[in-house]
């Protein structure tokens, strides 16, 4: 009786032994299976991105984009995961780096197209209103802002001396100055100043004079490049038109004595009194 007990008891403890085995297996087994099953899912060829289509480039090639983001999505994450697949696609990330890459670029957006794996990058370019020129003559674009944003590739002496009808920058005015070590990407003026600065190029234009160039030396001094000779006035007089208007009367008042008067200067910093120097 008691033999019969004793190997009742041990088929039931293999029994409850094996349970808890079968049972650890189980709870260990499935996340492991599931795991892995996931990455395989994840890996999957339908899953990976096919191909970027560009759109609104105008003047960076679209190759170039689309190389910088496939860039972005070769490797993988937490080593398993590729970085091309489109469910992860971290579209902040990729338009920041696109951003960072190309100066040109001022937005970037991005959808993702799951039925044929494509992403869509549409890109809205900066202009080149104006050149903005070191102290060495190495010209960058600039925006109508004041942003500087791109190496021109030729200088200011080229740009204002050649005979080549160049696309950019859209007006053909020099900007120099306050600007130290590497000036992309950094604000040359605020666009009030800007607007200010123009308005007082227009005036002269209306005039028949044609400026070339301003340089912004410091707070209270910038020298125009003209045609008619040097003007030098104040960048932070809020309202250069009056300034550059009384300098043409100037100028004009100066021609009526003499018709072929040029001058070397006019020192246009102190309201009605001016300081001039003929040729």
């Amino acid at each position: 009786m008691s033999s019969r007990y004793k190997k009742a008891s041990s088929r039931i403890a293999r029994r409850g032994k094996i349970r808890r085995i079968f049972s650890i297996s189980l709870k260990i087994g499935l996340p492991v299976v599931f795991l892995v099953g996931l990455i395989f899912l994840l890996r999957a060829n339908f899953l990976q991105i096919k191909n970027f289509e560009v759109l609104g480039a105008e003047t960076i090639q679209p190759t170039e984009i689309k190389n910088v983001a496939a860039n972005f999505i070769s490797g993988n994450k937490f080593f398993l995961i590729p970085k091309s697949n489109i469910l992860f696609l971290n579209e902040g990330s990729l338009s920041a780096t696109l951003l960072s890459k190309f100066g040109r670029l001022e937005k970037v957006e991005i959808s993702k197209n799951f039925f044929n794996k494509q992403v869509g990058l549409k890109v809205t370019e900066r202009k080149a209103e104006f050149l903005w020129c070191s102290s060495l003559d190495t010209c960058f674009f600039m925006t109508k802002d004041g942003l500087v944003f791109e190496n021109a590739g030729f200088t200011g002496s080229d740009f204002l001396t050649s005979s080549v009808n160049r696309i950019e920058p859209i007006n053909k005015i020099i900007f120099k100055g306050l600007l130290a070590g590497n000036p992309l990407m950094k604000n040359f003026a605020t666009p009030v100043k800007i607007e200010n600065y123009l308005k007082f190029v227009q005036v002269f234009k209306d005039a028949g004079f044609e400026i070339f160039s301003i340089d912004i030396q410091s707070t209270d001094k910038a020298v125009a490049k003209s045609n008619i000779g040097d003007i030098i006035f104040n960048p932070e007089e809020p309202d250069l038109s009056t300034v550059a208007q009384n300098t043409i009367l100037l100028i004009k008042e100066t021609q009526s004595k003499n018709p072929t008067a040029r001058f070397n200067y006019i020192d246009a910093r102190f309201g009605n009194k001016f300081f001039y120097k003929l040729i």
